[in-house]
């Protein structure tokens, strides 16, 4: 009886041996796959897309401008149609990359490298609920139209890009594009993180 016990010991240790060393195979397997599952690039792309809607750079502003208008047939100007105005508004310039913009060089799971085409503005837009406008001469053959208001603000849009990239918004987005996506990725197990602007 005592030797049947024994063997009955013996195959239940066996057993939780056997079951203790598939368990733990099973564990390091998930544990590698799960260390090399950002070597699949499309789930690095899909990531990397959340990161860059997150590093878009804002860029807030204020302008005045002052608009003077008649009207004229054949650039002879027609008395009485003379007005002015003033406006004043607030826009907001957001810049960043683009997804397609992106393309990854060299995927091990442990080192990354990245390859950014641009930067660019990718949207530029007022704030309307912010618009004033002051001073208004308007002439009795030539009012003042809302539209006309929103077409001249629209026509400054081009020109504080221009101002936004010579005061360094460019160089503020690769800058901020760069380390966002430097930290996500070595959050994620990147060792080596490398990312160029062509």
């Amino acid at each position: 009886m005592l030797q049947k016990a024994k063997k009955i010991n013996k195959v239940i240790i066996l057993l939780l041996i056997l079951v203790t060393i598939i368990t733990g195979l099973y564990f390091i397997h998930k544990f590698k796959n799960n260390q090399n599952i950002y070597k699949d690039t499309t789930k690095v792309m899909n990531t990397l897309s959340q990161v860059l809607n997150l590093s878009t750079v804002k860029y807030n502003y204020s302008n005045v401008i002052t608009v003077k208008k008649d009207k004229s047939i054949n650039n002879i100007r027609i008395p009485f149609t003379e007005k002015s105005f003033i406006i004043k508004y607030n826009g907001i310039i957001n810049a960043g990359v683009k997804p397609e913009d992106i393309d990854i060089v060299k995927n091990t799971g442990e080192e990354i490298f990245i390859e950014i085409e641009e930067c660019e503005i990718l949207d530029h837009y007022i704030d309307s609920d912010n618009i004033y406008v002051y001073d208004v001469k308007n002439s009795m053959f030539n009012k003042l139209e809302i539209q006309e208001v929103l077409d001249d603000i629209n026509k400054y849009k081009k020109e504080y890009e221009e101002k936004a990239l010579q005061e360094g918004l460019m160089k503020e987005i690769m800058k901020a594009t760069k380390t966002s996506i430097e930290n996500m990725l070595k959050n994620i197990g990147y060792k080596e993180v490398v990312v160029n602007f062509k």
